[in-house]
């Protein structure tokens, strides 16, 4: 275990640094609310002193606590309070609770505070995600982030065989490995005494609560507007149950409930399953062209894999070769990921298909190990720590197992359950494999060996409402997240109170108004929704949700063509006088630029390898500027060409050359014989290729790419399925 050493209680460890995710009150008021409300707001108006420390370094002094600067721009000012460990305690050690403070640009009319989610994240590593999202409101909002006790710059909690650990983070072992992790925390900090503090149960989302509250108290801040994501949501929950007169609006982004939380967690493969159902239905390229319902395919994969799982080589991110085995339990964290990845809505039914009807496991190979890298895996310490994940998972969520029994009986009590559970529950799977789901996901087994609690902990100790009326809350829930399914935040807002609104943002996965950095765009709606009701949160019931009818859906595909002649051709337009084969290498085209944007969201570097061959480099940001050499979206045909992505407005144009293969039995080259039609028979021979230029916008997927261009020297015009 590595940590920040407290002043006199324990040896000095090494210190983790971070390296980088209401309404008026109607009638008369009193005058002594007057009176307050009118000091509260001169306080939050009023400038903070500036000052020097050691006589060079420049300073800020908010309130109690002196501030310095923080490494990365725009300038911030970090801090740190000194506080105890263990409140109940009067000799505890203390421990430092970071955060950042960044000033508002203009006239301050107030303050947000933002935490993020896990359990683990330090707020520090979506520091620009965070500002994105407040946008304009920058000028008016100091912006607070804080980092919770055992992250980031509150002293982040290492456990480096926890953090290495190399296999399926689910099982006895990994289990093993997490109790150990435990145990060194209870190992870490000392009494004054000599005796060790039992500090595995000291990281709970009550602890953290009352960090924030007495980190606010030094600032001299109240009255603040208060986001968390996630798990971070999760925390402000209980936050705002604990402390709400010092909040002014509360804002949950993919929220679940703290009051009863189902240990099964059973509305994920439900709403996996309704959402993998969704994403087709509104896609017009799956919608139009796939017959099989996508939990039909998902569940014949999880029979074949059962039996016979899938090994092969593809490209991982770094764009280097990699083996990949698919197993079942694969097939599982691929469903459960889906809610916070688009990637997996996107190709995982046509990859499914592309297996069970063809034999063609390329696409399946190479998805899931983008999601493994993807998904999977977790940034070291400060950015992400592991120890803190167990830590408030073992304490504060429900499981499936009594934490006060010895771990034998843990996971007699486990097994017990998993058999008692009907057989459909999470169909296609079974209950034992869909409880070898990531730990990271949801934690069935991991905290089979984690130190046994010395005290009761309970989160949120009041009944529905959890909050007044005075306090407005805004849950927001995106539509295709599974992992925390919009059914869990309608119920917290119902637990809120009267005033709490929950709205559904469509199309969007895990997180509404953060930016995707797989999927840029649909954030947009979230961000408008939250900075409305920062403007306003009186206005809560009235705010306009009107961009949720034009977030845009995921461009499902319907089929991965191993050939050319497999591949649904572009749709001819007028003017057109290419036959069937030209449009259908133009559509390769179109989707070898789809897929080749899709994945540099994923990369670590700059380069990658097709489908089925060929190299892609990636660069420029926000405009990114794509390469494709000898890209193979097919076994028989190349393409070659550049293609420029506007992030931030969705634009992509592109120019291509697609080049049948010599034995390829397609000809390009022929033409119709009039000027709009296309000849769905197989023609034969080689033609010479097609040039084309392409256009289509990522952020309105329902409006059709264009083609123009010239098959040898025919013209070429159609329009295709956002790729």
């Amino acid at each position: 275990m590595t940590v920040a050493a407290d002043a006199t209680n324990r040896p000095a460890y090494q210190r983790s640094t971070v390296i980088r995710r209401t309404p008026p009150h109607h009638g008369l008021l009193a005058v002594a609310v007057l009176a307050a409300a009118l000091a509260l707001l001169g306080a939050m108006l009023a400038p903070p002193s500036h000052a020097t420390t050691g006589g060079t370094s420049p300073g800020l002094r908010l309130g109690s606590l002196q501030l310095t600067p923080c490494e990365q721009p725009p300038s911030g000012w970090c801090g740190t309070a000194a506080l105890p460990l263990d409140r109940r305690a009067p000799d505890s050690p203390t421990i430092d609770i970071g955060f950042e403070w960044v000033p508002a640009t203009g006239r301050p009319q107030g303050t947000a505070v933002v935490v993020d989610g896990g359990p683990g994240w330090a707020t520090r590593h979506s520091r620009s995600a965070y500002l994105e999202m407040l946008g304009p409101l920058r000028d008016s909002r100091n912006l607070l982030l804080f980092d919770l006790r055992g992250t980031g710059r509150s002293q982040a909690l290492t456990c480096p065989d926890l953090e290495h650990y190399a296999d399926q983070p689910s099982g006895p072992d990994f289990a093993r490995t997490v109790g150990a992790c435990g145990d060194l925390l209870d190992h870490t900090w000392k009494r004054p005494d000599g005796s060790w503090i039992h500090a595995s149960e000291l990281f709970g989302s009550a602890d953290s609560a009352q960090d924030l509250a007495d980190v606010l108290a030094r600032l001299g801040v109240s009255g603040v507007d208060l986001y968390g994501d996630s798990y971070g949501s999760w925390f402000a929950q209980v936050f705002a149950a604990r402390h709400p007169s010092l909040l002014r609006s509360l804002t949950l982004d993919a929220t679940y409930e703290v009051l009863g939380l189902d240990p099964w967690y059973t509305s994920g493969v439900t709403s996996a399953r309704d959402a993998f159902a969704a994403v087709c239905r509104r896609s017009p390229q799956c919608a139009a062209h796939t017959s099989t319902d996508a939990w039909t395919l998902v569940s014949a994969l999880a029979a074949r894999l059962r039996t016979a799982p899938l090994t092969g080589t593809t490209t991982g991110l770094d764009g280097e070769p990699t083996a990949v085995t698919v197993t079942v339990t694969s097939l599982v964290d691929l469903v459960n990921d889906a809610g916070s990845d688009p990637g997996i809505y996107r190709s995982l039914q046509a990859a499914a298909h592309a297996l069970l009807t063809g034999g063609d496991s390329a696409p399946l190979l190479r998805l899931a190990e983008q999601t493994t890298a993807h998904d999977g895996t977790n940034a070291p310490p400060p950015d992400f720590s592991s120890a803190l994940y167990f830590a408030v998972a073992c304490t504060d969520y429900p499981q499936l197992f009594t934490m006060t029994s010895p771990s034998t009986e843990r996971a007699r009590q486990l097994r017990s359950r998993i058999a008692a559970q009907p057989a459909g529950a999470f169909a296609p799977f079974t209950a034992a494999e869909w409880t070898t789901v990531n730990a990271y996901t949801n934690a069935y087994d991991g905290c089979l060996n984690w130190p046994a609690p010395q005290r009761t902990h309970t989160p949120i100790t009041t009944h529905p409402p959890l909050v007044p009326p005075t306090l407005p809350a805004l849950v927001l829930g995106g539509d295709l997240d599974s992992l925390t399914p919009t059914a869990g935040g309608r119920r917290v807002a119902a637990q809120l109170g009267r005033s709490a609104r929950f709205v559904t943002v469509p199309n969007v996965t895990h997180i509404t108004a953060m930016p995707e950095r797989t999927r840029p765009g649909p954030e947009a709606c979230g961000q408008s929704l939250y900075r409305q009701f920062l403007r306003n949160p009186a206005a809560l019931k009235h705010l306009d949700v009107s961009c949720t009818r034009h977030t845009p859906a995921i461009p499902t595909l319907a089929d991965y063509p191993t050939r050319l002649a497999d591949t649904t051709p572009a749709t001819p337009a007028p003017g057109n006088q290419a036959r069937s084969d030209a449009l259908r290498a133009a559509s390769v085209g179109a989707s070898a630029v789809g897929d080749a944007i899709v994945r540099s969201g994923y990369l670590t570097h700059d380069r990658d390898t097709g489908l089925r061959g060929g190299t892609l480099t990636v660069t420029g940001a926000p405009q990114a500027h794509l390469t494709l050499t000898d890209i193979r979206w097919v076994t028989d045909a190349t393409v070659n060409g550049t293609a420029t992505w506007d992030r931030a407005n969705g634009t992509v144009t592109a120019h291509l050359r697609i080049t049948p293969d010599s034995d390829s039995d397609t000809d390009t080259a022929a033409t119709t014989g009039s000027d709009s039609g296309s000849d769905s028979g197989s023609d034969s021979g080689s033609g010479s290729g097609v040039t084309i230029d392409v256009t289509w916008n990522t952020l309105t997927p329902r409006t059709p790419a264009s083609v123009t261009g010239t098959a040898g020297d025919t013209p070429l015009r159609g329009t295709l399925p956002t790729p």
